[in-house]
């Protein structure tokens, strides 16, 4: 039985980026999805787990879910250490890192986990299309939606950029990286638009009988929406 905790799905839930977990809950055949709420204790903390899930949220909710994990900061590092699956996914990746500069300043202290820090763009959105390949070589198609960036020294990146921009706009490497930790601002729900990244990620998790969920189809509009992004690569640099 595979275990899949997914963190404050009231809070981080935007974009529709629960579908993540509802596809891998139909691509999986045996497995248990936990759902902990923010007043909850994680149950990776004394449980056997062997992926954690967290998705976007507001930037409001975002400090209070750093508070609330701050205990948990060792356990979550064993974690990773040992070579289990995290999935964070957009703004959900800067709580690992060092901190996250307000607009006015002002710093929150975050988790610490990687030598990144996050920074947040004044009265201003960031939107656009993405396309992207991993160091495994799946090239990673969505968009991305944020109110800030990412900065740092930390060289564990998750890929490397073709359309749109990394971490922030002065680099072509995105995300974070390490053992099975996987962190990246990529939305879509990232999972459903990216079938063959998502088997992945199945067969990390010991399933590789598995079969994806409506398969055929998936693949069809990955390969669809690939070519479509690859004609604005080229369309951009004419």
């Amino acid at each position: 039985m595979i275990r899949v905790e997914v963190l404050y799905p009231e809070y981080m839930n935007l974009y529709g980026d629960s579908g993540n977990i509802k596809y891998l809950e139909q691509s999986i055949d045996k497995v248990k999805i936990i759902y902990t709420n923010i007043n909850q204790k994680p149950k990776f903390i004394s449980n056997d787990i062997d992926m954690i899930y967290l998705g976007p949220s507001t930037e409001i909710q975002q400090r209070e879910i750093i508070e609330k994990l701050r205990p948990y900061k060792e356990k979550i590092k064993e974690f990773i250490d040992n070579k289990k699956l995290v999935l964070a996914i957009g703004n959900a990746l800067e709580i690992f890192g060092k901190y996250i500069e307000d607009i006015d300043g002002k710093k929150t202290k975050c988790l610490g986990i990687f030598d990144v820090y996050a920074k947040r763009e004044k009265n201003y959105r960031y939107n656009e299309l993405c396309l992207g390949v991993t160091k495994d070589g799946h090239e990673i198609v969505g968009y991305k939606n944020q109110m800030s960036h990412l900065y740092g020294n930390d060289k564990k990146y998750f890929q490397d950029m073709f359309l749109g921009s990394g971490r922030n706009p002065n680099t072509l490497i995105e995300g974070i990286s390490k053992n099975n930790f996987i962190g990246t601002y990529i939305l879509g729900p990232v999972l459903p638009l990216n079938p063959y990244f998502t088997k992945s990620i199945i067969q990390s998790l010991g399933a590789s009988n598995s079969s994806l969920a409506y398969e055929e189809d998936a693949v069809k509009a990955y390969e669809a929406r690939l070519k479509e992004y690859r004609k604005l690569i080229k369309n951009e640099k004419k």
